[in-house]
């Protein structure tokens, strides 16, 4: 029961900061969500008796989110002068885009340098590359969050199509799972996980997630109506979202769906290896909130391509 209650009220303050909340309070909620993530993370990775870069590792998180942030208030205000100068050029989003580059391709190299400080060599190397790991499995993946929101158009729309996607499969899958399961999945990474569970999670999240796109136009339409939605972005000016190609909606739908299930299966992998059932506490009933966003991490960026591409259409 409390599980149930758990889930129904943290979905509800979800959806609340997805429509309702500025675009600076919802970065605001995604990089607590991300430093909470990187921290239970990087239990685990102690838990793997090896010895985690901390400090580092949530400078870089931290920075990588704080930079996208930046980048989608300069570009949606306008705030650049049209000929920028000094350290203002950096403002502009072809060196906002090289920023983030430059996290991904230098924090490796940090870390490493920052781990000869790790007085057992022999777990050097190997904590390293866990703590790197966080960067673009945690930041980078939770930054496309913010892109979506801040820059695509019905940006929203698209986290809500990724949610009910996510949702719904684990509804199925559970249940279906519970109840009719008899071939193990996985059965030394997550032991209650079945064929038929995953079977009926891609089915009913490609149903769900295609009907949502193939509605988009009313759904936008509402939304709209009910002031869900912010102003179209200035790089995406488009007042009406365009119809979705139907094979392309389900395609689309069952990449996000796989992925999800993937990523549940990757954070279970890690969970089994520390020799620990959950991540944490801090949600009742479900364990700690890496638990809880680890489907979307990977879920996230199949999702950003499709969209981003103009491939789907919210």
């Amino acid at each position: 029961m409390v599980r149930v209650i758990t889930a129904v009220i943290l979905a509800a303050l979800v959806l609340l900061a997805l429509f309702k909340a500025p675009i600076a309070l919802f970065s605001l909620i995604v990089g607590i969500v991300a430093l909470l993530c990187t921290y239970e993370y990087l239990a685990l990775v102690r838990a793997h008796e090896l010895q985690p870069l901390w400090t580092l590792t949530f400078l870089t998180v931290a920075g990588t989110l704080l930079n996208t942030y930046m980048g989608i208030k300069f570009r949606t205000t306008r705030m650049m002068p049209p000929q920028a100068h000094g350290w203002r050029v950096l403002l502009e989003p072809i060196y906002q885009y090289q920023i983030v580059l430059a996290f991904v391709s230098l924090a490796p190299l940090f870390i490493l340098a920052w781990a000869m400080r790790n007085k057992n060599l022999r777990l050097a190397l190997p904590s390293a590359a866990a703590s790197y790991i966080a960067v673009p499995y945690i930041a980078i993946t939770l930054s496309y969050l913010l892109l979506m929101r801040g820059l695509l158009p019905g940006g929203a729309l698209a986290i809500f199509y990724l949610l009910i996607v996510v949702w719904v499969g684990d509804i199925f899958a559970y249940y279906v799972g519970r109840f009719f399961g008899r071939h193990k999945m996985a059965p030394e990474i997550s032991p209650n996980k079945t064929w038929e569970g995953a079977l009926a999670s891609l089915v009913a999240g490609t149903i769900a997630g295609t009907l949502l796109l193939m509605k988009n136009a009313q759904i936008s339409d509402f939304a709209n109506q009910h002031g869900l939605l912010q102003h179209p972005s200035v790089l995406f000016g488009m007042p009406r979202p365009q119809p979705n190609i139907v094979w392309l909606a389900i395609l689309a739908t069952v990449c996000v769906n796989i992925a999800a299930q993937a990523g549940d299966l990757v954070e279970s992998m890690i969970k089994r290896g520390a020799n620990v059932k959950d991540s944490g506490i801090i949600v009742p009933g479900h364990g700690g909130l890496f638990d809880r966003v680890d489907a979307l991490l990977l879920a996230i960026p199949v999702l950003w391509y499709y969209a981003s591409f103009g491939l789907i259409h919210f």
